[in-house]
């Protein structure tokens, strides 16, 4: 009575019901991947996230750059690899605060800048010839040198000012 009991029973076979089952599965991965795909690419995004504008700077120059500038400006030479110097910091907020003359800032640190610093007299006769300390100030007027600040403290005088 139990063979037939068995072997009456109405109901699945063992494969068939594992297949249907990893069906399901598949298809409710699916679905959740579907729906969260959805919901990141839906995301709002806000003007100024979707597009984003290159803005080129002006006011770092490389130091061959020094005579090609227009009218009465200022030009620092300094080392921003220097941890100890605050120079940087200043040379911003002049930037950012000043309108009066503009100030270019040349960075010594740079790879472009090496060939233009020296240990000796600073030379500023033309670009080719160019020679700076770490840390000089030079005020040039229509391309030509007018004054040179060597000096830390009149050049950090000066950019509070």
């Amino acid at each position: 009575m139990k063979k037939e009991y068995l072997n009456s029973k109405k109901g699945l076979p063992s494969e068939v019901k594992k297949t249907i089952i990893i069906v399901v599965v598949a298809a409710v991965l699916l679905a959740f991947m579907y729906f969260l795909t959805n919901l990141i690419l839906s995301k709002d995004v806000t003007d100024e996230e979707r597009v984003t504008e290159n803005a080129i700077q002006y006011d770092e120059i490389l130091a061959g750059e020094s005579f090609n500038q227009d009218g009465e400006y200022y030009v620092i030479y300094y080392d921003s690899s220097d941890s100890y110097s605050s120079i940087s910091s200043l040379i911003s907020s002049y930037q950012l605060n000043s309108t009066d003359t503009k100030l270019y800032s040349v960075d010594l640190a740079n790879g472009m800048n090496k060939k233009y610093i020296t240990d000796g007299d600073v030379v500023t006769t033309n670009a080719s010839s160019l020679k700076v300390k770490d840390t000089t100030l030079l005020k040039f007027e229509n391309g030509k040198v007018t004054d040179t600040i060597t000096d830390i403290t009149e050049i950090t005088n000066f950019l509070n000012s």
